[in-house]
């Protein structure tokens, strides 16, 4: 079976960010900020829920990881933390696993979130969204609509998907030209 999650992380593999700086999002459980911390310079990693903090800051001490800030605040006021380029992001939506599923995100936030790195990432920078249709299909479809309407001349988005599973998880990726 398809793993998406661990699927988003083969597209991280394609560049190199060793001098560069990455966002998590949605850092929840952290396995995503650990993977991206092992690739890039710098890891910046958001999360709304104080619980979600907690367990990636465990399971990065427990790795000796100590490129990444943890920001405990709603991943749409990024701006507030990030106000050079970035190189690349990966969101992971939905709940916390194993955490309460009636806080999750949502299409406003996400939508905001994504506003504002789009304005901040760099030429050649890259976008992974993990999207779970089950969790919120308003959320789903809002993003799509969203990511449809990008400029073309600005970015390329292409959904990766499980055609014969119904409601599975997808991924939506956003690539901006240049470099």
């Amino acid at each position: 079976m398809i793993n998406v999650s661990k699927w988003s992380h083969g597209f991280f593999l394609e560049k190199d960010y060793r001098n560069k700086t990455l966002v998590d999002m949605t850092a929840g459980t952290g396995r995503d900020t650990l993977f991206l911390a092992a690739i890039a310079a710098r890891v910046i990693a958001f999360d709304i829920q104080a619980e979600a903090i907690a367990i990636t800051k465990k399971l990065l001490e427990a790795n000796r990881i100590d490129n990444v800030d943890l920001i405990h605040d709603d991943h749409q006021n990024l701006g507030r933390y990030i106000t050079g380029e970035i190189a690349g992001a990966i969101y992971n939506l939905g709940y916390l696993p194993g955490g309460g599923k009636t806080i999750r995100t949502g299409p406003s936030s996400t939508i905001n979130s994504l506003k504002s790195l789009l304005d901040r990432l760099e030429a050649g920078g890259m976008v992974v969204m993990v999207v779970y249709q089950k969790h919120d299909q308003t959320e789903s479809m809002r993003l799509l609509h969203f990511c449809e309407e990008l400029p073309s001349r600005t970015y390329d988005v292409t959904r990766y998907s499980v055609l014969n599973k119904e409601l599975a998880p997808y991924i939506i990726k956003i690539d901006k030209q240049g470099k």
